[in-house]
């Protein structure tokens, strides 16, 4: 279920005056999207991020709602399998044998699927307790809701977090991802993917409407209605690194279909991960130390 659009005027807190992820007060206006939303740029670690970003309680009414946890239709479903099989293939690269999982942002469970027919023990967690008990109803595995700091799970508890476009959602990042290195035993692994904010598109269309060439809908591609962090390969690992991980592996997020012709692969998938170019990028990162 998409989210619902409220038309009640935003609330904000009070504006950072330095780097939400890394404290440097080396920050800027970089940006102002048609939304009015302004976004900030660290010139420290490279985190883009909205300032002032939006009252907890604001997230709280957008994301109501916001998955209803049942499963998608069959086009939808089948599309959902085949990019989970593709993550597991880049997963079990590290992790060969199936243990416990931890599907952070479990959304209508897709990957909780695809998990357990892998052989994973798997646990969710998303925001919104209605639609988790639908999910936990519906797959028969727990699943738990409501605010992150209220929920208890012991030290080293999963061998595997998954978190597929959940963190450029968090208000808190380290606090929240150093809360999963906690939950994850030693030597245990974290997928994330996230939009790319320094995709080849985007920076096209920042600086067209830079230079005032491109003027309807100004910074769209930053979604500001919902996401409140802004990330680029570069400080995406700076934070991993700043959580207590080490990154292992770092690809785009969309792969090529295209078989026939290796000149083709080469451009659309190849040359475009070595430059992380394009729309959505993902990592796996390895805990080597307590967060």
């Amino acid at each position: 279920m998409s989210a619902t659009h409220h038309t009640t005027a935003p609330e904000y807190d009070r504006p950072y005056s330095d780097c939400p992820l890394c404290r440097s007060n080396e920050i800027a206006l970089h940006h102002c999207d048609f939304r009015g939303n302004r976004i900030f740029l660290c010139n420290s670690c490279g985190a883009q991020f909205m300032n002032p970003v939006y009252s907890d309680n604001h997230l709280t009414r957008y994301y109501a709602d916001y998955y209803g946890g049942d499963a998608a239709g069959d086009a939808i479903s089948q599309g959902q399998e085949k990019t989970n099989q593709l993550k597991f293939r880049a997963i079990e690269r590290f992790v060969p044998t199936p243990g416990k999982v931890l599907d952070f942002g479990c959304g209508n469970g897709n990957f909780i699927e695809t998990a357990l027919a892998q052989g994973w023990q798997a646990i969710g967690y998303d925001v919104d307790c209605d639609a988790m008990q639908r999910v936990s109803k519906r797959l028969g595995v727990p699943v738990r809701c409501g605010e992150l700091s209220a929920v208890e799970w012991p030290a080293g508890s999963f061998d595997l977090v998954h978190a597929h476009h959940v963190v450029e959602h968090l208000k808190h990042p380290v606090r929240d991802i150093a809360q999963l290195n906690r939950w994850l035993k030693p030597g245990g692994y974290f997928y994330v993917a996230v939009p790319n904010i320094e995709s080849a598109a985007s920076r096209l269309k920042f600086r067209l409407e830079k230079a005032g060439l491109r003027r309807k809908r100004i910074g769209r591609y930053y979604d500001s209605d919902h996401h409140v962090f802004y990330y680029s390969p570069r400080s995406m690992r700076g934070l991993l690194e700043r959580c207590g991980f080490e990154v292992l592996m770092t690809m785009n997020g969309n792969k090529s279909h295209i078989s026939a012709s290796p000149v083709a692969q080469f451009f659309s998938y190849t040359l475009t991960n070595y430059l992380y170019a394009s729309a959505a990028f993902f990592m796996i990162a390895r805990k080597i130390r307590e967060a």
